[in-house]
């Protein structure tokens, strides 16, 4: 645009050669971090952490038919109140902790829109139910490890799905939900502006499974962006292109 510095507009950008081949320099990256990426789990060897846990897990517990007594701390008192039997379920070594979480996520063909990056879900990762934000990037395997983010995800197409949520040792079965919004004005009225957090399971839409794939803090989405001019003179090698800058200062 004119009235823009494509210094300013492309500061986060950088040019490379070829987009699957060329090194990433993570180092250009940490300006724009976010605040909690540093404190983030970080796992080197997955495959080895993730045998072990399980090894773990075997040793001990409590055997299947003997009555234990449960004390719970900081639940809401409504639990007493359930109709519905309660189930718990117990957490491995570190699944307790955040990471960056990558999902091989597939929607279905019978969704009508394409799903944007970015857009609420709620995801059902084993025992856990969470709301995310994720965003979508291309799946294959890359020598630098850059992978294109793409922004929308298409119905019939797969892609890995990337927020920051608890670990999960495994390729652990997701399913993912779209929210459903309700256009009756007077259901819209009546909600309980403090049961904003919480999920209704009724307006729930199944879009797609998907399955937990390794987490890698080193993995890099890249957003993609070209730069269009009108070529205004071409001699052997060398082109002279207008339009592609409006300002002196960014050439």
């Amino acid at each position: 645009h004119p009235n823009v510095l494509a210094r300013e507009r492309l500061a986060r950008f950088r040019g490379l050669k070829n987009f699957k081949t060329s090194p990433w320099e993570t180092a250009e990256d940490r300006p724009h971090e976010p605040e909690d990426w540093r404190r983030l789990l970080q796992v080197v060897d997955y495959k080895g952490s993730k045998n072990r846990t399980l090894r773990e897990a075997l040793v001990g517990g409590v055997n299947p038919g003997i009555r234990v007594d449960v004390h719970l701390r900081g639940v809401p008192s409504s639990l007493r109140n359930r109709r519905q039997p309660l189930s718990l379920f117990s957490l491995l070594r570190h699944e307790h902790k955040h990471t960056v979480v990558n999902v091989n996520m597939h929607l279905n063909s019978s969704v009508e829109e394409p799903l944007k990056s970015k857009e609420e879900l709620v995801v059902q990762c084993g025992p856990r139910r969470l709301i995310v934000k994720p965003i979508f990037s291309a799946g294959e395997n890359t020598p630098n490890n850059v992978h294109k983010f793409d922004r929308f995800l298409h119905p019939g197409r797969s892609a890995i799905a990337t927020w920051i949520g608890p670990l999960a040792w495994g390729a652990v079965p997701v399913l993912v939900f779209k929210s459903k919004q309700n256009q009756d004005p007077e259901v819209l009225d009546s909600a309980d502006a403090d049961a904003e957090d919480q999920i209704n399971v009724d307006t729930l839409q199944l879009i797609g499974p998907g399955t937990v794939v390794a987490p890698d803090q080193s993995r890099v989405v890249a957003k993609r962006a070209i730069l269009t001019g009108h070529p205004f003179k071409i001699h052997k090698r060398i082109v002279t292109v207008r339009y592609m800058f409006f300002n002196a200062e960014d050439i």
